[in-house]
């Protein structure tokens, strides 16, 4: 089939996928429960799913070369909200560079792909910063880690996101930016499973105390 960008995008999200199993699956050999407050806890989950939706969207962006739509920053094509086609950019089930009607993809199907992704790299910047808010407020000394690394990792992704679109896609920022969205889910398919162990150990007083005093 080519380059179907369905299919490499799907094959990009199994792959990411199978990392974060084997994340989660990592974190039960050593167990460090990491025990939040219900909304924290919430908040992370919520995350994680914003996060992978926004990993989806980046491998279209990649599939479909978008990331060629928008040669600068923070506007596109010199526009807050340039010329797009969500009808034909979103079209799943379609050969590369091919439109739903059959005919070539418009080019502004092409921006309707990008700029989406710019918006939700924008919704998952704030929930970062909102929940690493409220884990340096927590209290826990662990929490605050958590904290540092996810506005590590977002000011990673920032930067090599950016750096894609004023440089002209090259090679180095194209794959730190790949590297940097699967550090995003393998950060939190660590945190999470350490708050569901925590959450574990606070329904389970007596398997708390065991583990302390091992």
């Amino acid at each position: 089939m080519k380059l179907f960008p369905a299919i490499v995008t799907l094959h990009l999200l199994g792959g990411l996928g199978l990392l974060m199993l084997l994340a989660w699956q990592g974190q039960g050999y050593q167990p460090k429960p990491l025990a939040l407050s219900p909304a924290l806890r919430l908040g992370s989950w919520a995350l994680a799913v914003l996060a992978l939706l926004q990993v989806a969207l980046g491998g279209w962006v990649s599939t479909n070369y978008a990331v060629l739509a928008c040669s600068d920053f923070p506007t596109c094509q010199g526009s807050w909200w340039p010329t797009m086609d969500f009808e034909h950019g979103f079209a799943i089930w379609r050969e590369l560079g091919v439109g739903r009607d059959g005919d070539w993809l418009p080019f502004a199907a092409l921006t309707a792909i990008h700029v989406t992704h710019r918006l939700g790299a924008l919704l998952v910047f704030a929930a970062i910063g909102l929940l690493a808010w409220g884990l340096l407020r927590s209290g826990s000394d662990e929490a605050r880690r958590w904290a540092w690394r996810l506005l590590a990792v977002a000011l990673w992704q920032f930067v090599s996101g950016m750096s894609n679109v004023v440089l002209d896609w090259p090679l180095l920022a194209a794959l730190a930016h790949t590297g940097g969205a699967a550090a995003l889910m393998v950060i939190l398919s660590f945190m999470l499973a350490r708050i569901e162990q925590g959450r574990t150990l606070v329904q389970r007083p007596a398997v708390a105390e065991a583990l302390a005093r091992a």
